[in-house]
C-alpha cells in the first residue's frame, strides 16, 4: 500500500508517497516529475549509491531519463556552503537546466542541501528526494537541516522552506533499520506531535507500540500526521506559532556546548530530548502547560527507548550558555514553549524561573551518575 499525500504551500504542492516497498514503484514516479523527462542527476553517498545504485537508476533510466551520478559525502550534522558548491558544479557539468531532475538519495543533511541547490538552480529545478533515515522521512517534505556558512562561523543558519516535488519513503528501510538509529525520528516525532492538536496527540500516544513493531499503518499514519503538523506551523497565521517546531531545540544546543568534548559521545536524539523534557517544565511555570502533559512527554519519550542522560554540570554555567543560545538565534529572551497541546509559542520565561528549574533539573541528572 502506497499511500500519497499532498502538501499544499500557497502555489506549490508537495508530493509525498509512503509506503512498504515504495522505492519498487519509482519508475511511475519520476515519470510524473517533469513535464518531459530528459536529464536527471542523482546525488548520493557512497554507502547509499552502492545501495540503491540498481533500483534509481534503472527506475530513472525506465522513466526516460539520461542519468548523470555525483557522490558527495555530506556530514550527517549538516552540509556546508562548500558541500552546495560542489553540487553547484556537478549541475553545470552534467548541463542540468530548469526542465530537468535533481534526485536526493540519503539522510536529512543530504536531502537537505540538494534541495537547497535545487531551488537555486536555473531559477528553480525541480527535486525529488528520497529520505533513507526515519528523521528525514518526517521532515524533508516540510523543513531543512540548516548549511554551515563556513568553519568560520559554524552556526547552522542557512534555510528555507524546501518545497520539493516529490517524497518518496519507503517504510521496509525504517524496518530494517537499527533500532538506536530510529531514535532520533522518535525525538522530532514527539516534538511535532506535541505542536499538533490534543486530539492528534493522543492519537499518536495510542500508536506508539505499533510504531515500535513496524506496523505499517501505525507508520503511515505517523509519517503523514507528521507532515501534516508541520505544513500547519510552517503556514500558521500566528509569527509567534511558526517557532513550534524549534520546541527542544535550546536546550539541545545548550547541552551540547556545556558537555564540551563529551558531547561527541551523546547521540543528537539525548541532547533534544533532554532540550525538550527541560523545556517542558519550564513550560509548566512559564504558561502553565499541564504538569500532566509534562509527565506524558516523558513517558511517551521513555516508550520509544529514550531514556534521561546521566551528567553532572553546574548550574551557573548551564543558566548563562542557556541565555547565550537563545541570543544566538533571536534578539529576544523568549522560548517556543506549549501552553497546552498543540499550541506552542514564544514565552519569556523570567530569571527566577530558569534559575529554579535548572538548579533541579541537574541535580536529578547528577543523581543519575
Amino acid at each position: 500500500m502506497i499511500r500519497r499525500q499532498l502538501i499544499n504551500f500557497q502555489n506549490r504542492s508537495v508530493d509525498v508517497r509512503v509506503g512498504l516497498g515504495a522505492f519498487d514503484e519509482l519508475s511511475r514516479m519520476f515519470a510524473s516529475a517533469v513535464g518531459k523527462p530528459k536529464r536527471a542527476m542523482v546525488v548520493w553517498s557512497t554507502a547509499t549509491s552502492e545501495r540503491f545504485d540498481e533500483v534509481v537508476g534503472h527506475a530513472l533510466v525506465d522513466a526516460g531519463f539520461a542519468v548523470s551520478l555525483f557522490v558527495l559525502e555530506v556530514s550527517p550534522a549538516g552540509a556546508t556552503l562548500a558541500d552546495a558548491d560542489a553540487i553547484f558544479g556537478a549541475l553545470s557539468a552534467n548541463g542540468v537546466t530548469c526542465d530537468d531532475l535533481v534526485v536526493a538519495v540519503g539522510d536529512a543533511a543530504t536531502c537537505s542541501v540538494v534541495s537547497w541547490c535545487a531551488n537555486q538552480w536555473c531559477g528553480r529545478t525541480e527535486c525529488a528526494l528520497l529520505p533513507t533515515t526515519f528523521d528525514a522521512m518526517l521532515t524533508v517534505a516540510t523543513t531543512m537541516k540548516p548549511l554551515v556558512a563556513s568553519s568560520a562561523n559554524a552556526l547552522p543558519a542557512i534555510a528555507f522552506r524546501p518545497e520539493p516535488g516529490l517524497v518518496v519513503c519507503d517504510l521496509d528501510l525504517v524496518r530494517e533499520a537499527d533500532p538506536e538509529d530510529l531514535k532520533l525520528g522518535f525525538v522530532v516525532l514527539v516534538g511535532t506531535m506535541l505542536s499538533s492538536s490534543k486530539s492528534r496527540w493522543n492519537q499518536f500516544t495510542e500508536t506508539v507500540p505499533e510504531i515500535l513493531a513496524g506496523e505499517e499503518v501505525a507508520l503511515v499514519n505517523a509519517v503523514q500526521w507528521s507532515q501534516t503538523a508541520r505544513k500547519d506551523v510552517l503556514m500558521a497565521t500566528n509569527p509567534s506559532a511558526r517557532h513550534a517546531l524549534d520546541f527542544g531545540k535550546t536546550g539541545g544546543r545548550t547541552l551540547r556546548a556545556c558537555l564540551g568534548d563529551a558531547a561527541s559521545q551523546v547521540p543528537a536524539y539525548q541532547l533534544l530530548s533532554e532540550g525538550m523534557r527541560f523545556e517542558a517544565r519550564l513550560a509548566h511555570d512559564a504558561c502553565d502547560f499541564d504538569i500532566d502533559y509534562v509527565f506524558e512527554v516523558d513517558d511517551c519519550l521513555e516508550d520509544f527507548g529514550i531514556e534521561e542522560l546521566a551528567f553532572d554540570l553546574e548550574p551557573a554555567a548551564y543558566i548563562e550558555e542557556f541565555r547565550r543560545q537563545q541570543f544566538v538565534r533571536s534578539n529576544r529572551s523568549m522560548l517556543p514553549l506549549p501552553a497546552a497541546l498543540g499550541a506552542i509559542r514564544l514565552t519569556c520565561v523570567e530569571d527566577e524561573v530558569l534559575e529554579r528549574h535548572a538548579h533541579a533539573y541537574l541535580a536529578s541528572r547528577k543523581e543519575l551518575l
